[in-house]
């Protein structure tokens, strides 16, 4: 067992918060519990830049990191730690800031069968200049199956465009297992790609 006293002394660990959100009595080890607060970190991370950006200049003008390097050994919301070393959570920040983002609603963590979905797709741009006669592609994929959807059009300079809506039914599958959402966008040298996932559980 660790010493969450001592951590919460010396390293800031805020042991209430992970308790609520991603509590160590879940998971067999240490190692599994902080892949898991990683993955954690990486999915807020990605899901509010994504919002912020599909707000752009509504009235997202930009946001500020809360922290990005840890100063000496912690347990923070840093994504990189003390020695500049990546957790998940950077490659979501870089992957998130990328100057062209293809993105959709934020899937429900678990899904059931025959439940309905209704996800909005938008295509961000920071460029100055337009993307033109853009496709984008989605498709959701199930243990058994999938289901696809494309898109063309125009993408203005320095813009936020919605897409389209992903209307979709969740199948009847046989045995729990993921739904994957993968969104692509391309168009002459720019190319941006999304990757969402629930879980399906059954009644």
């Amino acid at each position: 067992d660790l010493d969450w006293a001592r951590l919460s002394r010396s390293h800031n660990l805020q042991k209430a918060r992970f308790d609520r959100y991603v509590a160590p009595a879940d998971y067999d080890s240490f190692e599994e519990w902080r892949d898991a607060t990683q993955a954690y970190q990486a999915e807020v991370v990605k899901h509010h830049i994504e919002t912020l950006r599909r707000l752009k200049y509504r009235p997202t003008g930009g946001f500020c990191l809360f922290a990005l390097a840890d100063g000496h050994p912690g347990v923070t919301w840093a994504v990189l730690d003390h020695e500049r070393r990546p957790k998940a959570g950077y490659q979501a920040l870089v992957e998130a800031c990328r100057p062209v983002i293809v993105v959709a609603e934020r899937l429900p963590a678990t899904v059931a069968p025959g439940q309905a979905l209704a996800l909005d797709v938008h295509v961000v741009s920071d460029l100055r200049t337009s993307l033109d006669a853009a496709v984008v592609s989605a498709r959701f994929s199930w243990p058994g199956g999938d289901h696809r959807w494309r898109w063309q059009g125009d993408v203005g300079a320095d813009a936020c465009v919605r897409v389209g809506t992903i209307s979709f039914v969740v199948p009847t599958v046989e045995a729990t297992g993921p739904l994957s959402l993968d969104l692509r966008l391309q168009t002459g040298e720019v190319e941006a790609t999304n990757h969402y996932e629930a879980d399906i559980r059954l009644p």
